[in-house]
């Protein structure tokens, strides 16, 4: 599984949740965001100006149905984004190839480099257009500048996004610092050696706005230029998440390891226990039956996403940076393992690219409780304990003792059952 379909996973789901909790019993301006969104990724027109956002994509409804609509048929639609191969530099690379080696242009409807390489995939034609630039351009020996250098010169500018080379300035300078032309040369076939060797495929247009949409919904600042869409909002998976998306737990296992657990939260629960498994590699049987034991415990037979208590204990716990007034009662225990006190939801919102100071109560939305389970079992190596089956300092580090001891061991036992332990 490539990391663009792990993250798109995740923000489908992120959106399953954020776009139905939009606030205001009106339309507003982000209802417009969201009605944008789902025409985009299903290509239909964009929407008239004298048109209220979901109407005429949606069967006429009230404004909370419309939303709910709007959020599934936005999860449904962002497996079926079409990954974009290739890079708009490609065509720049070939172009120059064609140029030194002075062969016809590429015709119409040719992708780069067909012609000019044998058939092979992208990155291996992109490995011998490197070796053939650096080759072409040891050839020119030129004492004087010339055209070539200027093309040279505008392709590494682009590819590095650079601005353009000023008028009155020769190739090569304010690039790098060199004695002479010959030495400016061998700078600049081994920078484009890197870059071409390093250059990734263009980004879909549709990834951009949904990673737009999200941080406008979430009250993010925007994504940075020199970062892909999604990422900033969700961390990168580990190496084994990328290699095989196996694993996922099914509702009836799920049913089976908490018994006495109410079915529709179940159901709720289930797509974002599954995302948050595979974002931290809990994917072995051991480490979800440990995973599933310790949050089942933790949330009360996972019918509750906070604590039942009001979080007046905590006040002033400065261990647990409660340093203002109502900081235990406004920061009580939220999430699947019960993430307590301002500072842990201040690195917890970091880690998951949502604000959780100013919004503390989304940490008991069903996405967020089972991520920041996730996100505290990964903070802590949670996985190599599991690995050990060692109940008994997981349960230690998640509770600082060892309450509900018997019931953490009873949930695991059944969910060794249910995994064929």
């Amino acid at each position: 599984m490539k990391q663009v379909d792990i993250w798109r996973s995740q923000a489908a789901a992120t959106l399953a949740f954020l776009v139905p909790k939009i606030s205001g019993s009106t339309i507003n301006e982000k209802d417009g965001l969201v009605d944008d969104l789902v025409r985009v990724l299903n290509n239909l027109p964009a929407r008239p100006e004298t048109r209220q956002p979901y109407a005429g994509i949606l069967p006429a409804a009230d404004l909370p149905t419309w939303r709910k609509r709007a959020a599934l048929t936005l999860q449904a639609s962002m497996p079926k984004i079409p990954d974009v191969e290739g890079s708009i530099f490609d065509g720049a690379i070939d172009d120059l190839i064609r140029f030194m080696r002075n062969l016809p242009a590429r015709p119409t409807g040719r992708v780069p480099y067909a012609g000019l390489f044998p058939a092979a995939d992208l990155v291996t034609w992109r490995k011998q257009a490197a070796q053939t630039l650096v080759a072409a351009i040891a050839n020119v020996t030129d004492p004087k500048h010339n055209s070539a250098d200027g093309r040279i010169d505008d392709l590494i500018r682009a590819i590095s996004g650079l601005p353009l080379r000023p008028i009155l300035r020769k190739p090569y300078e304010g690039l790098y610092q060199a004695p002479n032309l010959n030495e400016y040369r061998k700078l600049a076939a081994r920078r484009l050696d890197q870059l071409i060797t390093g250059l990734r495929d263009d980004f879909n247009a549709k990834d951009v706005l949904v990673d737009s949409t999200i941080r406008i919904l979430n009250n993010l600042p925007p994504r940075r230029l020199d970062q892909e869409p999604y990422e900033g909002l969700y961390p990168r998976a580990t190496a084994s998440s990328l290699v095989t998306t196996s694993g996922l737990i099914t509702q009836e296992q799920l049913s089976a390891i908490a018994p006495y657990s109410r079915r529709d939260r179940l159901e709720n629960l289930l797509p974002h226990l599954n995302n948050t498994m595979q974002r931290y590699a809990i994917t072995t049987p051991l480490r979800k039956a440990h995973f599933l034991a310790q949050v089942g415990h933790e949330s009360d037979g996972f019918n509750t996403n906070e604590e039942y208590a009001s979080g007046a204990a905590y006040e002033w716990r400065t261990d647990l940076g409660n340093t203002r007034v109502g900081d235990g009662v406004r920061f009580k225990g939220r999430g699947l393992i019960q993430v307590t006190g301002r500072a842990n939801y201040a690195d917890c919102g970091r880690a998951l690219g949502v604000d959780l100071i100013s919004n503390p109560q989304r940490l008991a939305d069903f996405d967020l409780a089972c991520l920041s389970a996730g996100w505290f079992w990964d903070t802590r190596k949670l996985n190599g304990y599991a690995d050990r089956d060692d109940v008994l300092m997981i349960t230690k580090i998640i509770n600082g003792g060892t309450n509900g001891l018997a019931d953490r061991q009873s949930y695991l036992a059944r969910a060794k059952r249910v995994f064929g332990i």
